[in-house]
């Protein structure tokens, strides 16, 4: 299995120095069948399934 952090930005100056805050909002994994999948933290009762484009498709056509 992969794991990835999914972040988010904010930029700021600090003493005339441009600086960037990274906030940590979920995480990505690959599984080892391939399966992806999505955890936000603003949203932990729900995971989301990730799928290449033309996947996404099919699947919204067959209605799963």
């Amino acid at each position: 299995m992969q794991l990835f952090n999914i972040c988010t930005k904010t930029d700021y100056e600090k003493n005339g120095e441009q600086k960037t805050k990274w906030y940590k909002v979920g995480l990505m994994k690959i599984a080892d069948s391939g399966k992806k999948y999505i955890k936000l933290f603003h949203q932990p009762q729900t995971e989301f399934f990730v799928f290449d484009k033309e996947e996404n498709q099919e699947a919204a056509e067959q209605g799963n």
